[in-house]
């Protein structure tokens, strides 16, 4: 599983509209065509089990095999004893970390291509009675959020460099993300537009940025590649 490429989802599931919602982390892998099921296997093997409980509304998954921490509040490194099955950047719904802080555990769900429909998170029932996602607990460690506060001022950064240069509708698409929250989506938002418009970026700027997409500390794999392509077409001075 550890060469497989795997994206995290942070979500809240609400088995019924008059019920609070349950903090989760769904585990996407990308696998090859035919090997979902030997992807399931491995995680039965390892301790994974039916999720289809949960979604009926019942709060025992499982004992837990995984631990989930966080040194920033917002890059996640989930490990099952075995490998590191994934460890990049989450955005997650507002107030998720700090509920799941208050459990001290949460849910993590696991499948193939799982997220590819609009209104995946609907499915996710449908696809834990079609045997097709596994579940399992992670026990939480959250550390302080002075490396997310860093990363926002890193975005603030690269934004500000390119702002003389980019046209008003990637300026207010980069804003609008700073102020949700999504630092990671406003940096790709002025980088793409650079690349569009053949802006000079910074070569101090390029260099930042092609180190915090080859470490995978700060963007998750998806966006990780995309930058990494955009990077590949930027011009400098």
């Amino acid at each position: 599983m550890a060469e497989s490429a795997v994206d995290a989802v942070a979500i809240y599931h609400a088995p019924a509209a008059d019920r609070r919602g349950t903090p989760m982390v769904a585990l996407d892998y990308d696998v090859e065509p035919g090997t979902r099921d030997t992807l399931l296997q491995k995680l039965a093997r390892r301790g994974w089990r039916d999720p289809s409980p949960v979604f009926d509304g019942v709060d025992d998954l499982s004992s837990a095999v995984l631990s989930l921490r966080s040194a920033d509040g917002r890059t996640l490194v989930i490990e099952d004893g075995t490998d590191v099955l994934f460890e990049g950047v989450v955005t997650p719904p507002h107030g998720w970390f700090e509920h799941v802080r208050a459990l001290g555990a949460v849910g993590v769900i696991a499948g193939a291509g799982i997220t590819a429909a609009p209104d995946w998170q609907r499915q996710l029932p449908r696809l834990a009675r079609e045997s097709e996602l596994l579940g399992s607990i992670a026990t939480v460690t959250f550390g302080n959020v002075a490396g997310r506060e860093d990363f926002h001022a890193f975005a603030y950064e690269v934004v500000s460099a390119l702002r003389p240069a980019l046209p008003p509708d990637a300026l207010h698409d980069a804003g609008f993300a700073l102020e949700d929250d999504r630092p990671q989506r406003a940096i790709l938002e002025v980088v793409d537009s650079a690349v569009r418009h053949r802006v000079a970026v910074p070569a101090r700027i390029v260099d930042s940025l092609q180190r915090r997409a080859a470490d995978r500390t700060l963007f998750g794999w998806r966006d990780a590649r995309t930058l990494k392509r955009l990077l590949r077409k930027i011009h400098t001075p």
